[in-house]
């Protein structure tokens, strides 16, 4: 049988060292390049019609501009203007870089914890920037609220560092998690499935482990949109309670 964690390896395509630096183009680098690239090539063939009538395609991105608007707006409330266009490129970002995993002998670059933690370290980083720009050194007042007894501060504020301290790994964490057990499910079923298939090919069962794998599949696909859309409204959540300390 294949080893289903074969496909999670990190192979250099194109070794690249300058000064003593290795910027190699691996498999990983290169999907993500490939993911940048589809989604350049849809928004501009979905916006070169400049007729008043759209296209089905332009149709397509156009409601999908509106859905990831209402995840924003819904999760972000006023705010969420602001933040619109890093959360729809986010979006787009992680959810065709789960779909592409799915194609045979592709790499799936959000089953790295190096990238998923990358994304969500961009988000923790930039809501500390905005809050401190936004309110100065009173942003790190929520650490401490006013009106807690002193003996119950120390104990308040090193489980609220915690607390802070864990969201970008559990932001990446989940998304790298769900990922690779979905890629390993599938990849483990499918070999069970073409096993039991060459068993019974001469009867009407062989068609049982290919259409359960088929179901399989499009399950892993909802997965791959229900983690990006997951991902996107905790980053919103994140950044606007930032923004929205200035009312505080």
């Amino acid at each position: 049988m294949i080893d289903p964690m074969a496909s999670f390896e990190v192979k250099n395509i194109i070794p690249i060292r300058f000064l003593g630096l290795d910027f190699s183009i691996t498999n990983s680098s290169l999907y993500m390049m490939l993911t940048v690239g589809l989604i350049l090539v849809c928004f501009g063939i979905g916006t070169r019609n400049a007729s008043i009538i759209p296209t089905k395609f332009q149709c397509v991105i156009e409601k999908m501009f509106f859905f990831i608007g209402d995840i924003v707006k819904t999760n972000a409330g006023d705010h969420g203007v602001k933040l619109f266009p890093y959360m729809f490129v986010l979006f787009l970002f992680i959810c065709l870089g789960n779909i592409i995993g799915l194609f045979p002998f592709a790499f799936s670059f959000t089953s790295q914890l190096v990238v998923t933690i990358g994304m969500a370290c961009l988000v923790f980083v930039a809501s500390i920037i905005i809050g401190i720009c936004r309110n100065g050194l009173h942003y790190f007042k929520h650490f401490c609220p006013e009106g807690l007894p002193s003996y119950i501060i120390p104990f308040f504020v090193v489980v609220e560092l915690i607390s802070f301290t864990f969201r970008p790994i559990s932001l990446g964490i989940r998304l790298f998690a769900n990922i690779v057990a979905g890629h390993v499910m599938i990849k483990i079923i499918a070999g069970f499935a073409v096993s039991f298939a060459s068993v019974v090919t001469l009867s009407g069962l062989a068609i049982v482990p290919v259409a359960f794998n088929v179901l399989l599949n499009i399950f892993k696909l909802a997965v791959c949109v229900l983690q990006a859309y997951v991902f996107v409204v905790l980053s919103c959540m994140y950044l606007v309670e930032s923004m929205a300390h200035e009312e505080s």
